[in-house]
């Protein structure tokens, strides 16, 4: 008798945890090795989420596996490889039992050379901040809308409001990045289904080593990754279409459109940091 009430008991418990995994929901952080996308993966993890990262290098996934106590899957990727990169997309998600939010924290700002007149010194950012993040998301969407609902996180930069004349191919690509959430957040609104896509549009955040930006003088309401990662995990929640990181650049992205051509080329180039 004894030896059946603990079968039952540990059946009861293996019953109950694959119960919470069933509703926990899912999200893929992709570009999750650093900065933001990692900081943000732990946070969703903390959350309830059960997180799948990719990123290029493996070993910086497994840091961050070390560093998240819940399920967690991660699939390196380097997504300038696009047929590979979808081709893990869809693998992760089979792995993961489904998806419900997709996150593409990607840039190729770092591996350019946009002081060079080479145009091959700045192709890195458009191989992925325009063809990788639209392969993936467009997977992401397809994914989406077979199941009937979603919602997809991409994001873009101040950067990519007007053109920045220190980085021409990376607020090029930002552009891209802000008019393509726009345009598949508008398809599903005009037919009501249930996809969200959200577009995080920060400033200048401290997000990685090799830039401080408060040792800029011409940089600017700069922030640091926690609290910035604070406010993207809220417009998740929230489901917003636009999130400035900080709320406060919502001015600058607001008053850009309207300033002058003449005058705005007459401003100094401002830096740019990737995200």
């Amino acid at each position: 008798m004894i030896i059946v009430c603990i079968i039952y008991i540990l059946m009861t418990s293996i019953g109950t945890l694959y119960a919470e995994e069933a509703q926990s929901k899912r999200a893929i952080v992709i570009g999750a090795s650093v900065g933001m996308g990692r900081e943000l993966s732990k946070m969703l993890a903390a959350n309830g989420y059960i997180v799948g990262i990719a990123a290029r290098r493996k070993e910086l996934l497994e840091q961050v596996q070390k560093e998240i106590p819940t399920t967690t899957y991660i699939m390196p990727m380097d997504v300038k490889k696009i047929d590979e990169s979808v081709k893990k997309l869809t693998d992760m998600i089979a792995e993961m039992g489904g998806l419900d939010l997709l996150v593409l924290a990607i840039t190729g700002y770092y591996d350019c050379d946009f002081d060079d007149s080479d145009w091959k010194k700045s192709l890195p950012v458009l191989e992925v901040d325009c063809v990788g993040f639209f392969a993936l998301a467009r997977t992401g969407l397809n994914f989406f809308e077979q199941q009937g609902h979603g919602h997809l996180v991409g994001f873009s930069s101040i950067d990519g409001i007007r053109g920045v004349a220190s980085c021409p191919a990376y607020s090029a690509s930002k552009a891209f990045c802000i008019r393509y959430l726009e345009a598949e957040r508008n398809k599903y609104q005009q037919k009501n289904i249930p996809i969200t896509v959200t577009d995080i549009c920060p400033g200048f955040i401290n997000s990685k080593d090799e830039i401080d930006f408060t040792q800029i003088p011409s940089a600017y309401w700069v922030e640091t990754l926690d609290d910035a990662t604070k406010e993207i995990f809220e417009a998740i929640q929230n489901k917003v279409s636009i999130a400035y990181i900080t709320k406060r650049w919502e001015k600058v992205a607001q008053l850009l459109p309207l300033i002058p051509e003449d005058l705005y080329n007459a401003l100094s180039a401002r830096p740019s940091g990737g995200f």
